[in-house]
């Protein structure tokens, strides 16, 4: 490996530690207060992403069990039920999912009607070739 991606990888996994510590610090600084608790809270009370967060083995379960944790007992006001947050993150990847098989099946698509349009315009070339002798 070189010197330059060693030293981007390394500086990847600062970001990452550093990252981390600020959504546990996020997460002490919630387990204090008595407020709803949610994902987006943490995360830009942490200055990271949601997604970060979402994509964190370890640390979306500790931010969701805060949050069920945090979360008025029996409170049905919005009818929601307590993870609609992340089935709804759950269907955004599906769905992004999908779409990125579609772009690649595309993608294959217009890559063979290329060729055959290559192939096409030989033929065409031969054949004029054979006319005009």
């Amino acid at each position: 490996m070189s010197r330059s991606i060693a030293a981007l990888a390394e500086a990847t996994r600062r970001r990452r530690e550093a990252a981390e510590k600020a959504v546990q610090v996020a997460l002490r600084e919630a387990r204090k207060g008595h407020t709803p608790v949610t994902v987006a809270g943490i995360a830009a009370a942490a200055g990271v992403s949601t997604d970060f967060i979402y994509r964190h083995r370890e640390l979306r379960p500790q931010v969701e069990a805060l949050r069920r944790a945090h979360s008025p007992r029996g409170s049905t006001e919005t009818g929601d039920h307590p993870d609609t947050e992340a089935a709804a993150s759950t269907l955004v990847r599906r769905l992004s999912q999908q779409l990125a098989d579609a772009r690649r099946k595309h993608r294959e698509e217009v890559t063979e009607l290329h060729h055959a349009l290559e192939i096409a315009h030989g033929e065409l070339l031969l054949l004029r070739r054979q006319a005009e002798e």
